[in-house]
């Protein structure tokens, strides 16, 4: 396994960040995919281990990989875990915190036309939870918890 994170390190390192989104849709994607696929629950946690241990570059592919393909994880780290964890480490709260609000206007969505929403009601407050436990400003944490505070009424 440890020649597989090697080799997918390598392989980030040779994306140009600021390259076309064809390459990290049709040769990232499809090669990291095949890779976790072919793991274990343990391999996937060894992974998620390893991958927070890495360079910010490593960090925010693996962040926009589970982003792009909505992947789930095997084993104890959950996929928004695992992409939120990362764009923490890489200090990318102002990102967190669009998250946020993409998620109070999933709410709204609901709340109108009551259908069409991939997220439950349930999956949005599980993900702001979740936001609360990385976004390091009171207005920010604030909001989550206004946010979640509304759906009870």
């Amino acid at each position: 396994m440890k020649d597989e994170i090697l080799q997918i390190k390598n392989y980030i390192d040779e994306i140009d960040v600021h390259g076309s989104s064809e390459n990290f849709e049709y040769d990232f994607c499809p090669f990291l995919q095949n890779i976790l696929d072919n793991y274990t629950a343990k391999q996937h946690d060894d992974f998620v281990k390893e991958i927070f241990n890495s360079e910010d570059q490593h960090l925010y592919f693996i962040a926009r990989f589970l982003d792009f393909t909505d992947y789930d994880m095997k084993g104890k780290y959950e996929s928004s875990y695992v992409f939120c964890e990362c764009f923490s480490k890489i200090n990318g709260v102002e990102y967190l915190k669009c998250l946020y609000i993409n998620l109070e206007l999933h709410l709204m969505q609901k709340k109108c036309f009551k259908e069409g929403l991939t997220l439950s009601l349930d999956d949005i407050v599980n993900n702001l939870y979740l936001l609360i436990n990385h976004l390091r400003d009171k207005n920010s944490i604030d909001r989550c918890l206004e946010i979640i505070e509304n759906l009870k009424n």
